[in-house]
């Protein structure tokens, strides 16, 4: 519309309860990628001992 301006920042920071969350979750997401990754590598050792010829 002509008459009405567009807000400035319109696109604010997240509350400090949502940063926390967020961080929370990206934490919990690392730990379970560590998790993985340490199966994914003991599963390798036990298919390199167990099929030495692949």
């Amino acid at each position: 519309m002509p008459g009405k301006t567009l807000r400035k920042g319109a696109q604010q920071s997240p509350a400090p309860a949502a940063q926390e969350a967020v961080m929370q979750c990206s934490s919990q997401l690392r730990k379970i990628g560590d998790i993985c990754n340490l199966q994914q590598k003991i599963l390798n050792v036990i298919t390199k001992l167990f099929c030495p010829g692949t």
